[in-house]
């Protein structure tokens, strides 16, 4: 796979294990995170082949200007762009704690800023006509909870439903020249949920699925990239479900 993916949330869980599975496949891959410290690190472990072929970033995608200049560098620096895997997002700080009495409009605004807005300030700044190459695919990391509530997090799980309605109309918008998809995973085995489960004793976000056990990023990254390949070209608009069944 010789493609030139953007991966943003590049340093850690489901964004990590995708631009490593990109690199792996001989792709080209601009790394993209917040976390200056992470990204320098994951970078440093690359082999040398693989680095000379990732282009890293510290990128804030809550930031317009910042994600404009990231995909504009990223395009200048490979020579083209084939599509952009967006694994940047957050749970908030009090997830699985606070009823939407108890959660903050300062804890309002920080969830909605990255899971929101910042999947907009990326679609509309790569969605711009003749931006990304012709038959390009653009991936979103949405949640098994796009599709369900989940008690005491109502604003997260609202930021994820906001989300898969942007993709999906973004993919009725584009589907002549730009794939636009959504995974959801379930309870995945990353950083983010191993923190959640130190943070909230007995933290299960989800009653147990038909394949009893957590996902590895490994898997959500299989699905990426086969949604970002041209295996999956008829494929747009859709909400792909990761998660051991958790949605059936």
């Amino acid at each position: 796979m010789s493609k030139v993916i953007l991966v943003t949330g590049a340093a850690s869980g489901m964004g990590l294990a995708t631009a490593k599975l990109l690199l792996e496949k001989g792709g080209r891959v601009a790394m993209c995170d917040i976390n200056q410290s992470g990204l320098q690190q994951v970078i440093s472990t690359l082999e040398t082949e693989q680095r000379s072929r990732a282009f890293p970033q510290v990128v804030d995608v809550r930031d317009p200007t910042a994600v404009r200049d990231s995909l504009e560098k990223a395009k200048s620096y490979f020579g083209t762009l084939d599509g952009i895997a967006n694994f940047a997002g957050t749970g908030g700080h009090g997830l699985g704690t606070e009823a939407i009495w108890e959660t903050s409009v300062e804890e309002y605004d920080f969830i909605l800023n990255l899971n929101v807005k910042g999947l907009f300030n990326i679609l509309k700044e790569s969605l711009r006509p003749g931006f990304l190459a012709p038959g390009a695919s653009v991936v979103h990391i949405g949640s098994i909870f796009s599709l369900q509530g989940f008690k005491n997090g109502a604003v997260f799980a609202a930021s994820k439903h906001a989300a898969l309605g942007m993709v999906r109309s973004a993919a009725k918008e584009t589907g002549d020249r730009v794939r636009v998809n959504c995974i959801l995973p379930g309870v995945i085995d990353t950083p983010m949920h191993r923190a959640n489960l130190a943070r909230v004793k007995g933290f299960t976000p989800t009653a147990p699925t038909p394949i009893p056990r957590m996902g590895s990023a490994e898997e959500v990254a299989e699905v990426t990239v086969f949604l970002l390949s041209d295996e999956s070209s008829f494929v747009t608009g859709v909400a792909w479900n990761v998660d051991g069944g958790a949605n059936a």
